[in-house]
């Protein structure tokens, strides 16, 4: 792969290698998405028939709060909803849904609460006049009270008002993505939204492809923290993925300020600078990120990397080989592993590499060129050369190398009229072969004189 090619490999690839600590949910934790059966309504409201369910209940209960200067607000979810059947009635002849509703109706009634149900396996609950201390109060003493009554737990997502910029309707949502936090603790857990529930929130965003949401959730995280590491760390990493480079730096750096050894951050810096193109101060950051953690794959390949496209492939080799161990199902890392045994004139080893980059990956262009390329170099069947180079060809047409390979190699069979074609597409891909289709032109004159 020469310089032109690695450099639209970078534009192409390196984005998706920036690196973020994420969140993840625990599959036993996540939560349950559904909407309300026909057969829980019918049972909740025959004990309760003032309640309201999902959209209706938080529209009622937001407008009963109107302004208030301040509330609380609880997601509570029944833990593992799953292994129970919400519909027929429980064995002391009461439902689920019902035990837990008479619990959270008591204390509504006596602290002016209000209460619906909110999916199959949330309940929601609104307090006037509470804060985050007394709101979470309420919730231990909820937790208490199903303590005492039966053997399930639940968990308690809480959020209050005024909380920054966040208006009433957003105050409950708020308290779901408490209660997507508390699950990292496990069963029986209740956690207060803070800025680490919106990074989870905008991991999940992330995740899911909506990178701009997922800034604008960083964003908001970091006016609850701004010193966390981490989410300065992930909004960077939106804002590269976004193509936003400058706004990504600064957040790196803002990051490295905080904590010196944030070995993400580091690296990630390194990665900016390579898209940008600032070489030195790339390799500079990923030397300094391997210095404090050798063992990421990311780190090793784009130091190896960065090696290679500097010409320096007899640097680039230990990086590489690195990368190679840390992850071998990367057909990448042994793709470039092979460009730098090439590089160095090491034959055999480059063709093994780009055969285990094959093996990786069927479709890796780069790896059947210069595979092929490599069999012609050291005498192996032409035929089978050509038809690596023509696999990568079809893969990629656009690639003006491969198409100079593949010309060269018809050129090499007698195939003049292929090779003709090939090499002048090469060269409108702005991959000079002037001079071989010369060759061919030259002797169609030796001939017809």
């Amino acid at each position: 792969m020469n310089r032109y090619q690695r450099d639209l490999f970078y534009k192409q690839s390196a984005k998706q290698d920036f690196l973020l600590s994420k969140t993840e949910l625990k599959p036993e934790m996540a939560k349950i998405k559904s909407s309300v059966s026909k057969d829980v309504k019918k049972e909740l409201l025959k004990s309760f028939p003032d309640v309201h369910f999902g959209k209706q209940f938080v529209e009622q209960a937001t407008a009963q709060l109107g302004a208030a200067a301040n509330f609380g607000a609880m997601v509570i979810r029944i833990d593992d909803f799953k292994s129970h059947n919400p519909g027929p009635a429980r064995s002391n002849g009461a439902g689920l849904h019902t035990q837990v509703a008479k619990i959270i109706n008591r204390l509504c009634k006596r602290e002016k609460g209000t209460w619906g149900l909110l999916e199959i396996d949330l309940f929601g609950c609104f307090f006037a006049e509470k804060d985050a201390t007394s709101t979470q109060n309420l919730g231990h003493r909820l937790k208490k009270s199903f303590s005492k009554n039966w053997d399930e737990t639940v968990s308690i997502g809480i959020a209050v008002h005024p909380t920054i910029h966040f208006n009433n309707n957003q105050i409950l949502e708020n308290a779901r993505k408490a209660l997507d936090h508390a699950a990292f603790f496990g069963p029986d857990s209740m956690i207060l939204f803070d800025a680490v529930s919106l990074n989870i929130s905008a991991d999940k965003l992330y995740d899911q492809g909506k990178v701009k949401d997922a800034a604008a959730e960083f964003r908001t995280a970091i006016l609850l923290d701004p010193t966390n590491v981490n989410i300065r760390n992930s909004l960077g990493v939106s804002y590269g993925v976004l193509g936003d480079l400058d706004k990504a730096l600064a957040e790196f750096k803002i990051a490295i300020g905080l904590d010196p050894k944030e070995v993400l951050a580091v690296y990630n810096v390194g990665l900016v600078n390579m898209l940008l193109g600032n070489q030195t101060q790339a390799l500079e950051s990923l030397l300094k990120a391997g210095r404090l953690d050798s063992e990421i794959f990311e780190v090793a390949f784009q130091t190896g990397r960065i090696y290679l496209d500097m010409e320096q492939p007899q640097k680039a080799e230990k990086f590489l080989k690195k990368a190679a161990q840390l992850r071998p199902a990367s057909g990448t890392a042994f793709s470039c592993l092979g460009e730098c045994y090439a590089a160095l004139g090491m034959n055999a080893k480059a063709v093994a590499a780009y055969k285990k980059a094959v093996k990786q990956n069927s479709n890796d262009a780069a790896a059947l060129s210069a595979l092929g390329w490599l069999f012609a170099a050291e005498g192996e069947s032409l035929e089978i050369a050509t038809l690596f180079c023509k696999q990568s060809v079809d893969i990629e047409p656009d690639n003006g190398l491969f198409r100079h390979r593949l010309g060269r190699l018809y050129l090499r069979a007698d195939r003049s009229e292929d090779a003709l074609i090939h090499l002048k597409e090469a060269t409108r891909l702005e991959f000079d072969s002037t001079v071989f289709i010369e060759r061919i032109e030259n002797r169609r004159v030796s001939k017809a004189s």
